[in-house]
């Protein structure tokens, strides 16, 4: 029965169940309509998270293009070396303690292969990405989440100087989590000053403990939050600001002092591993020297989107700043006006560039100046851009204080502003060139330095060497030789060995023979492409035996064999293909102009190796007790890869 008109509405179940599910898409919609609000209500926010996104996959495709080198190969073969104890995590080798460079290291090569590049670059990711979030996190504590921010944001983001750290995967995983402390410890010590929790304080001490971890550079940031504290957060202008703050977060400097001094003792145990000490510099000119170049020539243009120009080395693997010297002259200029500018609008601008300049000077400088500056070319340390990467959360930070007001809840008589930051038409068009300046210099630099480094060559050798381990019968003989120098240096001893770089993809599967001697069937040898050759003498070699003949005359059990021609005054091996007629192995006394040398044979067709020292056109091979020898062919030189026989893998054609 219908119901009147005005009367109470009646619905079949049916109808009832369909009101409801429309009721509950009313409410969905609605609810999304209320985050989408809220979303849109911080496009600061948005902004930030858009520029974090690009920024990552922007370095996700500049990792792409490189690889490891020299010490991530250390880093990696340590790792596949040693169990996970403490030894292994404090072993400090080229002057860094990495305790967690060391467990992401041995954790890595356990769960995937020896270099894995990919899983590598994830992991620097990852960190980047963190640190991004931190440092956008910290900002908006310190300044509100005003569009301002976005700026020194922006300038930590794409600064070049970050990039050719971020390239060497042990320098990035020293310098990047690095950074990521230094932001979440300001961040959790700030909102300690700020409320006096107890967990902030904790999460503070947390992050300076993480810091630690992975770089000794984090001795430095205890400085850091104090100095920020007095200029910035004390109570009372200075000096009187400094007692305060002293006095008032007591328990956060204690804490932080506990965790340096437990370092200390634990960074002073661990130098007796290092390769080099701490010394006090030779020179004082030099030390100059070095600081004003790493200022002049790389951290000043750098933090304004040089140096535009590199020069690649080691195999463009690698490379250092090069700035023009128009725009290094370029950069001191805007570098002052900027410092200028900053000064005379805001009195707390003069601390902020302090807080910047302590840094650069205490992380940057003095452990270089200790620990390198007598052993390396002065012109070459001031380029590297890896040694001021660090400092860049610091220098986002500082540029924020020296332009931007405190939030209202942080402000303090210390943080006086004279004037509006940007609250003129002349000033922002000036910050604007400026901001385009920047990020044009920052992308210029950025592809300039992937147009002249490449990664390729070392990935080509380790998959082709992968692939030839995986080919090889086990136990194959293979000559232990150095790997390139662009890859491995020397100095890292028997690890730029092939029997490290490459015998760690798949330890015990092939025979390693530093120094060839005795009978030896089937060596190989490693090319400089990273596939699997047969050995070669190449030198001299005897000449072709008359037709029927198969072996050199013996007379009374002496063989005397002549080359061609005389080897190499540096020749250090000579082969010699033989026939051994006897059913039990023996030995032969092989004598040379530069000394005698025995070789032990063995029944059957074989080859022998015998160490020698000089040049060679003749030897002669003395039989010594029963059975016959058959010289067949001999070659005096040094060894490398022939061309013919079997290739592993095979090149493609």
């Amino acid at each position: 029965m219908a119901d009147r008109p005005g009367g109470p509405m009646r619905f079949t179940p049916g109808q009832a169940v369909a009101r409801m599910d429309e009721a509950d898409n009313d409410l969905d919609w609605a609810d999304l309509r209320s985050k989408v609000g809220r979303i849109r209500d911080h496009p600061v926010l948005l902004l930030a998270l858009l520029l974090i996104a690009l920024q990552v996959a922007w370095k996700a495709q500049f990792l792409n293009h490189l690889y490891f080198r020299q010490d991530d190969f250390h880093d990696l073969d340590l790792a596949v070396e040693h169990s996970f104890n403490w030894n292994y995590l404090t072993y400090i080798g080229s002057g860094h303690l990495i305790i967690g460079l060391r467990a992401i290291a041995w954790a890595m090569v356990r769960t995937s292969t020896t270099y894995d590049w990919g899983l590598a670059t994830a992991v620097s990711l990852v960190f980047v990405s963190a640190a991004d979030l931190a440092a956008f996190r910290l900002l908006r504590d310190l300044f509100g989440e005003r569009p301002a921010i976005l700026i020194p944001l922006s300038v930590y983001l794409l600064t070049p100087l970050t990039m050719p750290d971020l390239g060497i995967w042990s320098s990035a995983m020293e310098s990047v989590p690095l950074q990521l402390a230094t932001f979440m410890a300001l961040t959790a010590h700030l909102r300690y000053v700020k409320s006096g929790s107890a967990m902030q304080l904790a999460s503070a001490g947390f992050w300076l403990a993480f810091g630690l971890v992975f770089f000794e550079k984090g001795l430095v940031l205890p400085a850091l939050l104090f100095a920020i504290t007095v200029v910035f957060f004390a109570d009372r202008p200075l000096p009187r600001g400094f007692r305060s703050a002293l006095l008032r977060y007591w328990r956060a400097w204690l804490i932080y002092a506990v965790l340096t001094a437990g370092y200390l003792v634990i960074l002073i145990l661990a130098l007796k591993t290092s390769a080099t000490k701490p010394r006090i510099p030779i020179s004082a000119t030099t030390t100059v020297s070095f600081a004003w170049e790493l200022v002049r020539d790389t951290l000043v243009p750098g933090s304004l989107g040089g140096p535009w120009h590199w020069v690649a080395v080691e195999g463009g693997s690698f490379a250092f700043a090069d700035p023009p010297h128009v725009l290094v002259v370029a950069a001191a200029v805007v570098a002052a006006f900027v410092l200028a500018a900053s000064i005379w609008r805001r009195r707390a601008a003069t601390g902020a560039w302090l807080l910047f300049a302590g840094w650069v000077v205490l992380a940057d400088i003095v452990p270089v100046v200790i620990g390198r500056l007598n052993a390396q070319d002065v012109s070459i340390l001031g380029l590297e851009t890896r040694y001021v990467a660090d400092a860049m959360p610091v220098l986002a930070v500082s540029l924020g204080l020296a332009f931007i007001p405190l939030a209202a809840q942080h402000t303090t008589p210390s943080t006086h502003v004279k004037a509006k930051v940007w609250s003129d038409q002349p000033s922002r068009t000036m910050t604007a060139i400026l901001i385009g300046l920047f990020i044009f210099g920052s992308i210029w630099s950025i592809q300039s330095y992937e147009n002249v480094t490449t990664g390729s060559p070392v990935a080509n050798y380790i998959a082709n060497a992968t692939a030839a381990i995986k080919m090889a019968p086990r136990g194959t003989p293979v000559v232990n030789v150095a790997v390139a120098g662009d890859m491995v240096e020397g100095l890292f001893g028997r690890y730029a060995l092939q029997s490290t770089v490459i015998g760690d993809i798949a330890p015990g599967k092939l025979h390693w023979i530093r120094n060839p001697a005795g009978t030896l069937d089937g060596l190989r040898i490693f090319g400089f492409d990273g596939r699997l050759y047969q050995a070669l003498v190449r030198g001299a070699s005897t000449s072709p035996l008359p037709v029927g003949q198969k072996c050199w005359p013996v007379r009374n059990g002496r063989t005397v064999v002549r080359l061609q021609s005389s080897s190499p005054s540096y020749t250090h091996i000579l082969r010699i293909g033989y026939v051994w007629f006897s059913s039990a192995p023996g030995t032969v006394v092989v004598r040379y102009p530069g000394g005698i040398e025995n070789l032990a044979v063995q029944p059957g067709l074989h080859t022998g190796y015998v160490p020698i020292s000089g040049s060679v056109n003749r030897f002669r091979v003395d039989t010594i007790g029963g059975g016959g020898l058959c010289i067949g062919d001999a070659q005096a030189g040094n060894l490398g890869a022939s061309q013919l026989g079997t290739i592993l893998p095979s090149p493609a054609r």
